[in-house]
């Protein structure tokens, strides 16, 4: 069991507790500077976890440090993360190989068979894409609540080509990453 330790749950169930916010400047492919403390219980911090925000075609990616401890506890997997994930893959395979053969099957007879081959693995490898984004996308719903609390615990909340606002649960963390970032603050 991890001895990590985490944030107090909100006094009213429902109430989600308040972020802070935190807008910095810096532009994409520069180094955001992070206190050497965990962005979730504030003990040492040697492990990072990555955060992505998406707007339109862009997606921004930092990495924000995490403790062992709450690094482990991200490996770690509930009962229905692991179906999910054997199930996704077995159907995955299943509608793999099920599109490939009917698209085969109803491409015109009159094509060459390598471009009856192609056609079948391009609508094969779409289905596919999309079967496995649904079950990791319901693998991430059926998380053990500590790990969602780790996932939440710092976000990306808004990007521009100059400046990124991050969320951050534990108000420790965020001063301190205000205080090491005081020349790149902006208003938020």
């Amino acid at each position: 069991m991890p001895h990590c330790v985490t944030l107090p749950t909100p006094p009213h169930p429902g109430i989600i507790p308040r972020m802070n916010q935190v807008k910095i400047k810096v532009r994409p492919q520069e180094t955001v500077q992070f206190p050497g403390l965990c962005v979730h219980c504030g003990r040492p911090a040697p492990a990072s976890m990555p955060i992505r925000k998406r707007i339109g075609r862009t997606t921004r990616l930092i990495d924000v440090p995490l403790c062992l401890d709450c690094a482990q506890e991200l490996r770690r997997q509930s009962a229905d993360e692991e179906r999910l994930q054997k199930i996704g893959r077995l159907v995955s395979a299943a509608l793999f190989l099920l599109t490939l053969a009917v698209v085969i099957l109803l491409t015109p007879a009159s094509l060459a068979f390598l471009l009856h081959l192609l056609i079948g693995l391009l609508a094969a490898a779409g289905v596919t894409a999309v079967s496995l984004h649904f079950f990791r996308r319901a693998q991430t719903n059926a998380a053990l609540p500590e790990k969602k609390a780790i996932r939440r615990s710092a976000q990306i909340a808004a990007f521009s080509w100059r400046a990124t606002t991050f969320n951050f649960e534990n108000e420790t963390f965020a001063e301190r990453f205000k205080e090491i970032n005081e020349s790149l603050l902006m208003e938020t």
